[in-house]
């Protein structure tokens, strides 16, 4: 089997070829995404569907061209569009000529049955190992990644909360993490992949999240219902805790970065900005399409962490 997963964030690759080597699958890597990617899944999807799902069709294309035939999608996220993503795109992908198939892959507990319905030579077994071994790899790489953010640090502390997909990939989000480390700022991803893969044993506290502090999140957890009461879908209800935490942890500022036009981070939007005033934490939205520009980014950006600098320095 010819198979392509699209790759979310710059570690993933490594990740799927293990998988692959284990399952006895051919994985094909796609490119790196770039605005080459970008472009290539915008020609094909419609303007006002989210950039995570025109990068990813595109990532797509460019398995198909080096021979994919088998491709796994994400199914999750509750009353977020990437349920249908996969649908769209093999519409699209058929349209165009490839003879493939996309399969729905739905995260946690699900995604062992979810392997063997795209191989069912795929003993369950077998593939509740695979599971198991991503589960081990992705939280080695957590803690390879992992660097503490000290209280007592005079660097600006920026914590990120938003839409995963943008959030993880940096062709995505115009390398906006290296940008703000560069102008001088410690920054603390609230979702990490583990985050997406294993949401549900951390919400149930049977892993734990390395540079997290579990009693002051489940605090903000409980606060979150206060200001919404109910769930969003995607990561809007992330958005809203993660966003309390970094409040009650001391952090310098927010930003909230969302693809254009993304109706569970638009909907937590102005909740956010209540947020930000009742823990008086600075909270930046930034929006991404596939017109999304450096020197505008850059400026904000810019102004954002020398605003924060001086209010720190006060």
């Amino acid at each position: 089997m010819k198979v392509a997963i699209p790759p979310m964030g710059q570690y993933t690759a490594e990740i799927i070829k293990q998988l692959g080597d284990y399952l006895g699958w051919d994985i094909i890597s796609s490119p790196i995404p770039s605005d080459a990617t970008i472009e290539l899944g915008a020609k094909y999807m419609d303007e006002l569907m989210c950039l995570p799902a025109k990068m990813t069709l595109g990532s797509f294309i460019q398995a198909c061209d080096k021979g994919a035939t088998e491709l796994l999608m994400f199914d999750s996220c509750g009353l977020c569009r990437l349920k249908t993503y996969w649908i769209l795109q093999e519409r699209a992908l058929r349209k165009l000529g490839y003879d493939v198939t996309v399969h729905p892959v739905r995260l946690g507990k699900m995604t062992p049955r979810d392997i063997c319905s795209v191989d069912p030579s795929i003993p369950y077994w077998k593939a509740l190992v695979a599971f198991i071994k991503i589960l081990h790899q992705v939280n080695e790489l957590d803690n390879k990644l992992w660097v503490e953010i000290l209280d007592e640090s005079n660097l600006v502390k920026i914590g990120i909360v938003g839409e995963i997909y943008t959030i993880l990939e940096p062709a995505a989000n115009r390398n906006l993490v290296r940008k703000l480390e560069k102008l001088g700022a410690l920054v603390h991803n609230s979702l990490p992949l583990s985050y997406f893969i294993f949401k549900g044993f951390y919400n149930r506290g049977w892993m734990k999240r390395r540079g997290i502090d579990r009693k002051t999140f489940m605090a903000a957890k409980k606060q979150a219902y206060e200001y919404f009461p109910k769930e969003i879908g995607g990561h809007g209800v992330e958005s809203i805790i993660h966003t309390i935490y970094y409040g009650m942890k001391r952090f310098d500022g927010v930003i909230h970065i969302l693809p254009f036009p993304c109706m569970p981070e638009s909907t937590v939007s102005p909740i956010l900005h209540d947020i930000s005033r009742d823990y008086n934490i600075p909270v930046m939205k930034l929006i991404f399409d596939t017109h999304t520009g450096e020197g505008g980014l850059n400026t904000r950006l810019e102004a954002f962490v020398d605003m924060l600098q001086r209010k720190k320095a006060s």
